[in-house]
């Protein structure tokens, strides 16, 4: 009969654990199959608008191929830069993942108009060292065919001898491309200038995401990488990858390193608190393992009621962390004050059950109403996070009142320790009665000046701003952006004639917000006639006086004595190859080459100018169709600068009214955001208010714990504005939210103050103590993000480790100060 009693008692823990065990499976097998992250755009905001039919039009006109992948190629030495472009746009077009691969660098239209194309600078560099070396190069080419050769290294020689600097290093330059390299003279890079800045090229190109997988965008990212890793050894030219895909891919790789840190680290942190504040390894433990199981159920429910997660609401499994563990810690105590009461532990642990259900529950309604502000919105991303944080709050309830129990079943319950003795619970001489009326005043100035500070917020809606600064596709699309080559926030419009596009390009490129503007009409030279001008007068100079042929050995005694960093290269080879040997080299691999240039030039010269029907089809389709010219600007500035971005994109649309593209639809789909908070903030005031009207005794006591939340609102912004922090797409949850957690505190302030009978006796109840020690775990948890390397992340702990700051700080000041006061006046009155 004994065994049988005490078999029922063992049963409900028995039957709770087959639930946890197989719950918990369930869970971990249907995350390993589910887990995904989505960062793209479209799918965080619902965007049915005019602008979106208009970036649309846009899109299927000419198509997006520069927010794909772009490969960038740099290095100081624009041959070598040009050399691997034609390689790896050889590479990716082979490989069949890879589709509308282009690069406009390799196109043989570009080389054959490379000196009308040619930066203006660079030209004039190339111009100057032609005009000073071709009548040597004439004199040699005049010369016998026996002795053109000599005749140029005489020229060298005097060219050493009379200190022309300029001409002697270009003949030097050509000697020494014949001592190190097998090829002939390329004279067009001999021309060029110094290899002093760097030389840019881009690839752009698209692929198909793999959808069905985890990460859609791994493939993609890891077959450019292998194709790009074949030239790691050319330590000389950098190769990088931006573009969209290339930043969605960063972005989540940032989220999910970023949620695995700061949930690692929010663990750490619950240790360190609950070790101070609890002292019980029981506690901890049980507290532990309820927050780590109600995770993992979390995940699940999450994946299951939303499909995947965004980039905004997976920051939720850090923040569980935080929410969950004061479930734990409110039940976990409140056995611990039932053990002093109850006769057995299992009357403690039932008692603490009936007890606790109730506010626990009501605690977890209020946090999920601040969540859930966002669901009837637009802003699906957050309203994904609203049905997942309602998931982990009622996993949270449900891990705390199985798990629990369950471990002190299996484990042991914690220990009861010695009740401290019991001190007065008058108000005399105690600070708050004394005070209160200094508290409520400094509460007033503090709302007036925080106000202040809060009205200067603003709202960053760029995306960029939310990715790491640190990643390789942001660093590269901003230096490529600087340099007017493409960026993912460029400006497209659409042109019903040449003269529009030209009109618009004419207005946009003096512009110093816009760092380039290209059109249809950049792929015609401009400045041709007056270089081929400057050209003919260049090639029409006399050649230069005939000198008498001395010995190759005075040439190597000038040699050895001069200071250019070619002359000892060239010295040796004129001393290791005899004077019939020079003499072919120079005249095969050297005026053979430099008279095929002149004629390469002339024709070019004598050619008619190029006209739109010239331009190759494969990079004309991407600026004109039947029905429009693309204009694409480029901007110059900051993109995560909200304000640069903001007049980029008023300057633009000034001259095109309806241009379009990301700058357009991230301004608009902040504009939704903007309406969504305000909608999210009157939803979730109006169910709060609700909530506190039907929990709370007196009807007053709604609008007093209004003001804490009123006041932790407003100086969690001033203090964001101050510190150089902004709303964004991510941390704008926080707002609703802190009125969903700071309502907890204020139910539990004001009916254990009512109840207590005085000032001093809320202070030495364990109220208090327990706010602090929920606060400092939340704090600890919301904190861990600002490791994160997600910048949207990061902003939401900055913020709410701040805001639950000001929550705990005004909840157990100002908020008693108020009761007080209103609790002597009713006494005056009366």
């Amino acid at each position: 009969m004994k065994y049988r009693f005490f078999a029922k008692q063992k049963l409900p823990f028995v039957v709770a654990l087959l639930f946890i065990v197989l719950m918990t499976y369930i869970s971990i097998i249907y995350s390993q199959n589910n887990f995904s992250v989505d960062s793209d755009l479209n799918h965080l905001v619902k965007q049915d608008a005019p602008w979106k039919d208009n970036l649309n039009k846009t899109v299927d006109e000419f198509g997006e191929s520069e927010n794909g992948l772009v490969i960038v190629v740099s290095g100081k030495n624009s041959f070598q830069v040009q050399n691997i472009t034609e390689k790896l746009q050889q590479d990716f077009s082979q490989q069949p993942l890879f589709d509308d691969v282009f690069s406009a660098a390799t196109l043989p239209w570009f080389k054959q108009q490379a000196l009308w194309f040619m930066p203006a600078a660079d030209y004039q560099v190339f111009n100057n060292n032609l005009d000073h070396v071709l009548p040597k190069l004439k004199a040699a080419m005049l010369a016998s065919p026996e002795s053109s050769a000599l005749q140029l290294l005489a020229q060298l020689q005097q060219s050493l001898d009379n200190e022309d600097a300029v001409t002697s290093h270009l003949l030097l330059k050509m000697l020494n491309q014949l001592a190190i390299t097998q090829g002939n003279v390329d004279w067009y890079r001999l021309l060029m200038p110094e290899n002093t800045k760097q030389h840019y090229q881009i690839i752009t190109l698209n692929a198909t995401p793999q959808n069905d997988q985890k990460e859609p965008n791994k493939l993609i990212i890891e077959s450019a990488q292998k194709i790009i890793h074949q030239y790691d050894d050319n330590s000389d030219v950098k190769i990088r990858i931006t573009g969209q895909t290339a930043l969605d891919f960063d972005e989540i790789n940032d989220a999910n390193s970023s949620v695995k840190l700061a949930g690692m680290m929010s663990l750490i942190g619950l240790i360190v608190v609950l070790g101070f504040g609890i002292r019980s390894l029981r506690i901890i433990l049980a507290s532990y393992a309820a927050v780590l199981v109600g995770l993992v159920w979390t995940l699940a429910l999450g994946l299951f009621l939303v499909g995947s997660y965004n980039t905004i609401s997976i920051v939720f499994l850090v923040m569980f962390i935080g929410l969950g563990v004061d479930f734990a810690i409110h039940f976990c105590l409140r056995i611990r004050e039932e053990q002093r009461l109850q006769p057995n532990n299992r009357a403690s642990l039932l008692a603490t059950m009936r007890s606790t259900i109730s506010p626990l529950s009501l605690c977890a309604l209020t946090s999920a109403i601040g969540f859930l502000g966002f669901y009837p919105t637009a802003y699906t991303g957050l309203a994904e996070l609203g049905i997942i944080s309602s998931a982990g709050m009622l996993m949270g309830l449900l891990a705390t009142f199985t798990v629990i129990p369950c471990f002190f079943f299996l484990f042991g319950y914690p220990t009861i320790k010695a009740q401290p003795e019991t001190q007065a619970v008058n108000d005399v001489d105690f600070w708050l009665p004394k005070h209160h009326k200094l508290v409520v005043l400094l509460a007033i100035c503090a709302l007036l000046i925080s106000a202040f500070g809060a009205s200067k917020m603003n709202f960053d809606f760029s995306t960029l701003v939310l990715k790491s600064e640190k990643s390789e596709s942001v660093k590269t699309l901003d230096e490529i952006q600087k340099q007017g080559l493409t960026s993912s926030y460029q400006m497209m419009m659409l042109a019903t004639s040449a003269e529009q596009a030209q009109d618009w390009q004419s207005q946009l490129a003096v512009l110093p917000e816009i760092s380039n503007v290209i059109s249809i009409n950049s792929f015609l030279p401009e400045n041709r006639a007056q270089r081929i001008s400057d050209l003919t007068q260049t090639f029409n100079v006399p050649a230069a006086q005939t000198l008498p042929i001395e010995s190759l050995s005075s040439l190597q005694q000038k040699l050895t004595a001069s200071a250019f960093p070619e002359a000892e290269n060239s010295r040796q080879w004129l001393n290791n190859n005899d004077q019939a040997a020079v003499v072919q080299q120079i005249t095969q691999r050297a005026l053979l080459p430099l008279q095929q240039m002149q004629e390469d030039v002339g024709q070019l010269m004598q050619a008619p100018p190029p006209s739109l029907d010239d331009i190759p089809a494969i990079l004309a389709d991407r600026f004109q169709n039947e029905n429009y010219l693309l204009v694409v600007a480029y901007p110059s500035g900051d993109m995560r600068d909200v304000q640069q971005l903001d007049r980029f994109t008023k300057l633009v649309q000034s001259v095109a009214p309806d241009a379009t593209g990301r700058p357009v639809a991230e301004q608009e789909v902040g504009k939704i955001i903007i309406n969504s908070f305000m909608q999210a903030s009157s939803y979730s005031l109006l169910l709060i208010a609700l909530v506190l009207l039907l929990a709370l005794k007196h009807k007053r006591d709604v609008v007093l714990v209004f003001v804490p939340l009123l006041l932790t609102t407003l100086s969690t912004m001033a203090v964001a504005h101050w510190s150089g922090q902004a709303l964004n797409m991510a941390n704008i949850i926080v707002i609703p939210l802190i009125f969903g957690l700071g309502v907890d505190n204020g139910i539990h302030i004001v009916e254990r103050f009512r109840s207590s009978g005085s000032a001093r006796a809320f202070y030495q109840s364990s109220t208090p103590r327990a706010a602090i020690l929920s606060s400092l775990t939340t704090m600890a948890t919301f904190g861990s993000l600002l490791l994160a390397d997600h910048r949207g992340m990061y902003s939401i702990g900055f913020l709410l480790t701040i805001a639950i700051g000001f929550l705990l700080f005004y909840s157990l000041t100002v908020l008693p100060a108020l009761l007080f006061s209103v609790k002597k006046m009713r006494h005056e009155a009366e």
